[in-house]
């Protein structure tokens, strides 16, 4: 007979201990701390100084900003660049004298990095470069990134991968003079999509699915991939472009279930599915309205349809959980 007490501790099991009597409520708050399903005081203290931390960092910046655009007529163009510079600098250095082991210290650090793009749009204003808003915000994601080497902080990490992402579709729409859903722009997304979902997928097998910035990759990776996949559908025709997004679309999901069943990340895998069952809602869409010319009764056959698979996904879920907890005990 299996020890009930031989897996690791889920929540679930410790309330049917308390229930069977074997833990006294003292002891099953004790065990729900034990396994993080309960925050301690202490828990809830570092939560909220980490956040305030940072949205006192994010609302500073804006103030900065703020402030030289409401008295933009009382400076000269020189004088604006120069606070911009300062405030920079002061904040690169005021992280530097505290500490970049610190959060405290990387905050302000931080702060020093997101004022460089502010600092470089004033630049460009001034002196007229003629760059256009790529070229800033390639400037700004890699000077953040070597911000994000420095000071080793997951928030410069982050910051520095939005602002990558922004950058290409600034080029595809400014450089290429195109957009993410035709060619030449298509490629530049889907391979951005592509090495976002790659990224992802690297640092939750590598460092777990509570990795913050294999979160947020996964996250664009995983939005831009259904929306090439959506489009891919819908679109009239199959050019090779959009052939090449659908097998990502299709594509992905299978090697995110793949992954997640190897390394028993059930959330991954439930991503998948996720992701699947939209990209099936909409080819459903399609039929149902383009092919099949169906009006009115096209929302009562769609309506089934998504009743259908909503009643096949919640079984799946449940019969993978089950699965997941008796492979755990």
């Amino acid at each position: 007979m299996t020890d009930p007490l031989a897996g690791p501790p889920l929540a679930v099991r410790l309330h049917a201990l308390a229930a069977a009597g074997v833990l006294d409520p003292a002891a099953l708050e004790r065990s729900l701390e034990l396994i993080v399903r309960k925050p301690t005081a202490d828990a809830w203290y570092r939560f909220a100084r980490f956040h305030l931390i940072i949205l006192g960092t994010v609302l500073a910046v804006a103030g900065a900003l703020f402030f030289v655009a409401a008295n933009w007529d009382v400076f000269t163009p020189h004088a604006r660049i120069g606070l911009a510079a300062a405030a920079m600098a002061a904040a690169t250095l005021a992280g530097g004298w505290i500490g970049l082991d610190k959060l405290s210290g990387r905050a302000p650090a931080l702060a020093g990095g997101l004022l460089f793009g502010p600092l470089l749009a004033l630049v460009g204003q001034v002196y007229q470069t003629g760059a256009d808003a790529f070229e800033l915000f390639l400037a700004w994601s890699a000077v953040l990134a070597g911000y994000a080497l420095a000071t080793r902080f997951v928030g410069a990490w982050i910051t520095a991968l939005l602002l990558a992402a922004v950058t290409n579709y600034l080029w595809i729409d400014q450089a290429l003079g195109s957009h993410p859903f035709e060619s030449p722009g298509l490629w530049a997304s889907i391979v951005g999509a592509a090495a976002l979902s790659a990224l992802a997928l690297d640092r939750r097998v590598r460092r777990g699915p509570g990795d913050a910035i294999g979160m947020v990759a996964l996250t664009i990776g995983w939005s831009i991939t259904f929306a090439h996949g959506a489009v891919a559908i819908v679109a009239d025709g199959w050019p090779f472009g959009q052939v090449v997004a659908l097998i990502l679309a299709l594509g992905l999901p299978l090697v995110m279930m793949r992954l997640g069943s190897q390394q028993g990340d059930f959330g991954l895998e439930r991503l998948a599915v996720a992701l699947l069952f939209g990209l099936l809602t909409v080819a459903e869409g399609k039929v149902v309205f383009d092919v099949l010319d169906a009006e009115i009764g096209g929302l009562l056959i769609m309506g089934l349809l998504l009743s259908a698979q909503g009643y096949a996904g919640g079984e799946w879920l449940r019969a993978r959980q089950a699965r997941e907890e008796e492979d755990v005990s």
